[in-house]
């Protein structure tokens, strides 16, 4: 979508007549898709925020609402994509704000609190994060989303838990019948190069091969020594 904006004296295409000079600059807007921005809800403010953010980076409006903009079209621009994502007791509000930066920060604050109640959730997160762990019964997908949305979350409040620090947390809290698996990942591979997402798809090859196993060994049981997952683990590799 292209707009038409008239200025006076600067370079562009340009009309003479009666002696004056017009100058047309053609300014590019990127509409993708026609997308619908995410909704915000009450409960998934930290998921909001990174939606917001590829949109907004897609069209080229990141900046508006993370530095402010001088472009009064982008500000507006930033300022509609948040107004129809928020719900509608916040339109008023944050629609009555100077510019994008300005609301968006404001709904931070609303959903993150002030400097003292940011503390306080960044501290009740981290003694979550410090105590999770598997849940009877629940499958590695499971907590591996679990676990990417604690960290996202603490992110949102200023704590950095790096990509290795998340993997080494995640091999340390893996369920007694994974010890092995977690041991040899430990052991032959370097966890600095692996994500969340890599660990999560080698706990799950091996359960899927476990589960293969036993289907066609008597009694529905298998044991494996810890060469066979070391030699697992290579194969994987």
């Amino acid at each position: 979508m292209a707009s038409l904006d008239r200025e006076h004296g600067r370079g562009g295409s340009q009309e003479r007549g009666r002696g004056r000079q017009t100058t047309y600059v053609v300014k590019t807007v990127r509409d993708i898709g026609g997308a619908q921005y995410p909704m915000l809800t009450r409960t998934n403010y930290a998921e909001w925020v990174v939606l917001m953010k590829v949109m907004l980076k897609a069209r080229r409006l990141w900046a508006a609402v993370t530095v402010g903009t001088a472009d009064e079209e982008d500000d507006q621009s930033a300022m509609e994509a948040i107004l129809k994502s928020v719900p509608a007791e916040y339109v008023v509000p944050l629609g009555a704000k100077d510019s994008a930066k300005e609301a968006w920060e404001s709904l931070e604050t609303m959903r993150l609190g002030g400097d003292r109640v940011r503390k306080v959730k960044a501290q009740q997160l981290r003694r979550e994060y410090e105590a999770i762990a598997f849940c009877d019964g629940e499958a590695i997908e499971d907590f591996a989303l679990r676990l990417t949305s604690l960290v996202s979350q603490l992110a949102q409040v200023g704590i950095d838990i790096g990509e290795e620090e998340a993997v080494a947390k995640y091999l340390r809290v893996v369920p007694p019948w994974f010890a092995q698996i977690a041991l040899s990942i430990e052991t032959l591979l370097d966890i600095s190069t692996l994500s969340i997402e890599d660990v999560t798809g080698q706990l799950k090859t091996v359960e899927d091969r476990a589960k293969a196993t036993a289907r066609t060994t008597a009694g529905g049981q298998l044991l494996l020594t810890e060469e066979q997952w070391a030699a697992l683990m290579r194969e994987r590799k």
